[in-house]
């Protein structure tokens, strides 16, 4: 009996000396950094799998699994955390949330209209972006006669922004003709762009919660109710027939748990088209000019301080491996500062301020470090128009441009354009790589023109 109440005791004393920290991170670098610390003495489980977009990722059930066993989660500040980590807050409330990147000196974004009037003589090249235009989306509907509505809602306490633009246009036989197809709606967009931005910079009409809003030659100028979760406006529609509607800012920015635009009995009313285009989820999921640009592994000096709280937070959980942790934190340093020597040494003959185009742009921090500037070809996450693109080859080769990246994660179609234009390869990358110091050392290769 006394026995085997002691092998017991072992076989528990034993579980709890060797249980590992479940860690759960957001995307595969952090995972790796993870691992180089906490070795075997940690399970990681990732969120964004490769090949996933992290701005619009929705967990899978065995990652809800793992959250709720888990000891430590590391949010990075990307997209899909907005919507998910009080969820998994409510999932498991004994796991601590670490910051893994407390320190880091974040940058913004880049304006994606102004991405070219670096270039001193951008006048000369008539580079002017679609984002120049004075509203963000605009969206075909084909409706019936009959009042509808239009809804924006607080998100996260607030109004994106206090109020907003918006017009309406009809589009007539004249205009569009007969015959078109679904396919053709955003060149109905396009044909409407110069008339709609005449009418939006002209004299506009303010409008409140409650009011009417209709097809117009001025534009109305929408007024949130701060006093109210939710402000609403009718749309009145004279006759059967197709309309653009413009607004400054996009309307899934006002979206909260209802589509923002419905007829009076409650139903969806979705665009036939609209500019941006949304994704398969019916939004579109980019970053914005101005906020945080979240992609701040793609640093060797981030991950240094990404360590160091990863570290710490290991060792805050479990001391007693805390020699363990230490030994493998130094030796990841070292890992760290040998692969920023290595892209140092590739880019030596490289001139400070040297370009290099991306489709998304996602590798700011790796192009701030290593005196470069990173061009993104993508305007609020979709590809650019033929003119656009004929404009952006035009500049690439003005500045000498030897790489072109395009990444797993989104399309590659303009990308190969320039390329071949520009007679250089196409380089998929993603700032997704678990490999993260040789996908670091490829990138820099590939910029120095040396692959």
């Amino acid at each position: 009996m006394k026995k085997s109440v002691l092998l017991l005791f072992s076989l528990l004393f034993a579980t709890v000396s060797y249980a590992k920290v479940n860690v759960v991170v957001s995307v595969i670098p952090q995972q790796t950094f993870v691992e180089k610390i906490g070795g075997d003495k940690v399970n990681v489980t990732t969120m964004v799998k490769p090949g996933s977009d992290p701005h619009s990722y929705e967990p899978k059930p065995s990652q809800m699994v793992a959250i709720s066993e888990a000891d430590i989660y590391f949010p990075i500040k990307i997209e899909f955390e907005n919507a998910w980590l009080n969820k998994f807050k409510e999932q498991n409330k004994k796991m601590k949330f670490i910051e893994m990147t407390k320190g880091i000196k974040f940058i913004k974004m880049p304006d994606h209209g102004k991405m070219f009037t670096e270039h001193e003589d951008h006048d000369q090249h008539g580079v002017h972006s679609e984002e120049e235009l004075p509203f963000e989306w605009a969206g075909v509907f084909e409706l019936k006669k009959g009042e509808y509505t239009w809804s924006f809602d607080k998100v996260d306490g607030k109004y994106a922004d206090p109020k907003m633009r918006f017009l309406m246009m009809e589009v007539h036989e004249d205009n569009h003709g007969h015959g078109h197809h679904h396919g053709d709606e955003g060149d109905v967009i396009e044909e409407h762009e110069d008339e709609a931005k005449k009418i939006f910079e002209s004299k506009t009409t303010i409008a409140k919660h409650g009011d009417t809003l209709s097809k117009n030659e001025t534009t109305y100028e929408l007024h949130f109710d701060q006093n109210k979760d939710q402000t609403l406006f009718k749309v009145s529609i004279k006759e059967d027939g197709e309309y653009i509607f413009f607004t400054q800012h996009l309307p899934f920015e006002f979206e909260g748990k209802e589509h923002f635009f419905k007829d009076l009995a409650r139903n969806d009313v979705e665009p036939v088209a609209q500019h941006p285009e949304a994704n398969e989820h019916g939004h579109e999921h980019h970053h914005h000019h101005g906020e945080n640009d979240p992609h701040s592994w793609v640093s060797p000096s981030n991950v240094k301080i990404m360590a160091k709280n990863i570290y710490d937070a290991l060792v805050s959980i479990d001391s007693k491996n805390s020699s363990y942790y230490k030994r493998n934190y130094e030796n990841f340093l070292d890992e760290i500062n040998a692969t920023n020597s290595k892209i140092k040494n590739l880019l030596m003959n490289i001139e400070t301020g040297s370009k290099f185009l991306v489709f998304h742009p996602s590798w700011g921090y790796f192009a701030k470090e290593y005196g470069l500037v990173q061009v993104a070809i993508e305007v609020e996450g979709k590809e650019p128009k033929p003119k656009m693109l004929s404009k952006i080859i035009d500049y690439a080769k003005e500045e000498n441009i030897k790489a072109v990246f395009t990444q797993l994660e989104f399309s590659d179609k303009s990308s190969r354009a320039i390329a071949s234009e520009l007679n250089v390869k196409v380089i998929k990358e993603t700032p997704l790589a678990a490999d993260w110091s040789n996908n670091l050392i490829k990138m820099a290769d590939a910029i120095a023109n040396n692959n």
